[in-house]
């Protein structure tokens, strides 16, 4: 007589498939973490990308300015860098506020038909809707320019662009990129 051997039908147990469907579970789980963990990193990056854009921006906007100015109105200028007189001419728009070490302030391009100026601008309220224009994907981004250590003897004066925003993936988080730049009149 033949003695039959019981097999096992073919196919996984359940134990085994418990025990798969744990592993690539956690796969999963470790790879969407680090996924999500890149994807945080890049934007906070991005952002930091555009702050630092619009901080550049402000500063060269500055410099750009200070270039179409005489430096001081010793220089017998109608309008000045730092001082001087208001006028009633095209300058008036372009320089339209003296500008002192106390004054928060940003530049603000102005487009006409025939050129491009800028134009100094101390209400919040334009500087900040200035910045969302330049920086559209930061939220709530700040401008703000200060001139501090003014010095009549070297001719020069360091200027200070601070540029906050709210971090994008905590809202409570304030970020700020700052860039200071030395001007000195141009001979």
């Amino acid at each position: 007589m033949t003695r039959r051997r019981h097999r096992r039908p073919a196919g996984d147990t359940l134990i085994e498939v418990l025990f798969a469907f744990t592993i690539l579970s956690a796969v999963i789980s470790v790879a969407f973490g680090g996924a999500l963990s890149s994807y945080k990193s890049a934007q906070t990056a991005q952002n930091r990308t555009q702050a630092l854009f619009l901080a550049q921006y402000q500063a060269d906007a500055l410099k750009t300015y200070r270039d179409s100015l005489a430096w001081n109105s010793s220089e017998n200028s109608l309008a000045s860098f730092l001082d001087g007189p208001t006028v009633i001419d095209n300058l008036t728009a372009m320089r339209g506020y003296t500008l002192s070490p106390f004054s928060p302030f940003c530049m603000e391009p102005v487009n006409t038909p025939v050129d491009r100026w800028w134009k100094v601008q101390t209400s919040t309220a334009n500087c900040n809707d200035s910045a969302r224009a330049l920086a559209p994907n930061l939220n709530s981004p700040t401008v703000q320019i200060t001139l501090s250590a003014i010095d009549a003897t070297n001719e020069s004066t360091k200027a200070t662009v601070t540029v906050s925003y709210k971090a994008a993936n905590n809202s409570a988080i304030t970020e700020k990129v700052t860039n200071t730049i030395l001007l000195t009149k141009q001979r």
